[in-house]
């Protein structure tokens, strides 16, 4: 089946989620990437310090974006939070054009990026659990989202590529402008199918409990989610290394310009779609938390293979190959995050989630330029894949016995929803 046909088997509010979240995130890969680290090496000549201090700030404020925009999903319901979403990245793009021309500049306008993404990626992690709590249902439409968001890392670096080499890596901000205004259109008509309160009256009391602590409380409060946010948490923590080391990687190891910066992203979200296809068809029984490890020591490989050459075709051929796996991984673990988080905190949920993973890869950013003066870029590069590869294997030999009873559990589910599907309904 395919792209066009698998959006029209959703429902019309899941495909409006789908292109909210496909214009956002396609104005993201424009500037994310060569926008902040393409400006810093490229126009301002950085080193690893620049580009660690950076990614450093752009993550500490994605971090803030997404544990303040959990909190006010919670408190206004998904169509007004998108709202703020829009203006949040229309204002970074706005800004950053005129500050691109110093590093103190981009330093500042990569804090207002990644405030206004941070808010975003809630788009993408909590929006579907307003539309189903059926299982089945929710693989599909995560799986349609990180498809598109996949589509959206092929185009977007392209587009960035081509608007850097015919202007300047600054002109990427311009199509974040474009696209994020662009979501609004079918944002007008997206209307939640599930109610929070209705389900649960009284859970949000006015008493403090809409803080970020109480996701935290949920989190570690439920076995599956605590399972979760560990086994992001520390396969992560091996990418810290990769956002300050990359673009060096490409110049100095690859010698490549910085139009491959979008060409080898690209190379990655083609493998991207091709894995979120794939997530559409794994049989629900199949989507545990066994097959998440799986996948994260998959795209571990794939990372290894990505840096351990000087050769540009060997790693897109790496970014092909990882890039399959994370689109296999994303829909998959954002379907067991909403399975096992109760409606009422699923932004904040997620918040704690997003900011596991982005703590995660904010910490090694310290010893970054450090790893690369011993070990060399790719060699620093090396060490943090192998990291990724071996975190899931760890985790899957020390809680062997709790992963088993979660997928089993989680097998359960999937096979109670799939008999709620198929009962006649009187009447």
């Amino acid at each position: 089946m395919s792209l066009l046909a698998r959006l029209r088997a959703l429902s019309p509010m899941a495909v409006r989620l789908v292109l909210m979240r496909l214009f956002v995130y396609l104005g993201v890969q424009c500037a994310y990437f060569i926008g902040v680290v393409g400006t810093l090496t490229y126009a301002l000549d950085g080193g690893v310090g620049d580009n660690a201090l950076g990614v450093a700030l752009l993550n500490l404020f994605l971090i803030a974006g997404s544990n303040v925009g959990g909190t006010l999903l919670d408190r206004m319901g998904p169509r007004r939070y998108f709202a703020l979403v829009v203006a949040a990245l229309v204002g970074a793009a706005v800004v950053f054009t005129p500050l691109s021309g110093s590093v103190e500049g981009v330093l500042v306008g990569a804090s207002l990026l990644g405030f206004g993404v941070g808010m975003a990626d809630l788009v993408a992690k909590a929006f579907p659990a307003y539309l189903t709590d059926d299982p089945g249902e929710l693989q599909r439409v995560n799986a349609a989202i990180y498809t598109v968001s996949n589509v959206a890392i092929v185009v977007g670096p392209l587009l960035g590529g081509a608007l850097a080499a015919a202007f300047s890596t600054s002109a990427v901000f311009w199509l974040l402008g474009v696209c994020a205004a662009l979501s609004v259109v079918p944002a007008l008509g997206f209307r939640p199918a599930r109610d929070a309160r209705a389900e649960r009256p009284g859970s949000d009391d006015g008493d403090g409990q809409v803080a970020l602590s109480a996701g935290f409380s949920t989190v570690f409060a439920t076995p599956a989610l605590t399972l979760l946010f560990w086994t992001c948490f520390l396969s992560f923590f091996g990418y810290g290394a990769f956002d300050p080391l990359e673009s060096l990687y490409y110049r100095d190891v690859l010698h490549v310009g910085v139009e491959w910066m979008g060409w080898l992203s690209a190379a990655a979200g083609v493998g991207g779609v091709v894995g979120s296809l794939a997530a559409m068809r794994l049989p629900a029984r199949h989507a545990t938390v066994r097959t998440l490890l799986a996948l994260l020591f998959a795209q571990g490989a794939g990372c290894v293979l990505y840096v351990a050459t000087p050769w540009v075709g060997v790693a897109c051929a790496g970014q092909v190959l990882l890039g399959c796996a994370f689109g296999m991984l994303m829909p998959l673990n954002s379907t067991l995050v909403q399975t096992h988080a109760p409606l009422d905190a699923i932004g904040r949920v997620n918040a704690v989630m997003l900011f596991g993973n982005n703590i995660a890869g904010v910490v090694p950013l310290l010893a970054a330029p450090t790893l690369a003066r011993a070990l060399g870029v790719q060699g620093a590069l090396l060490a943090a894949s192998a990291l990724v590869a071996l975190t899931p294997v760890g985790i899957a030999l020390v809680r062997r016995d709790e992963v088993r009873a979660l997928a089993d559990e989680e097998r359960r589910a999937s096979r109670d929803a799939a008999s709620r599907d198929t009962t006649p309904r009187e009447g």
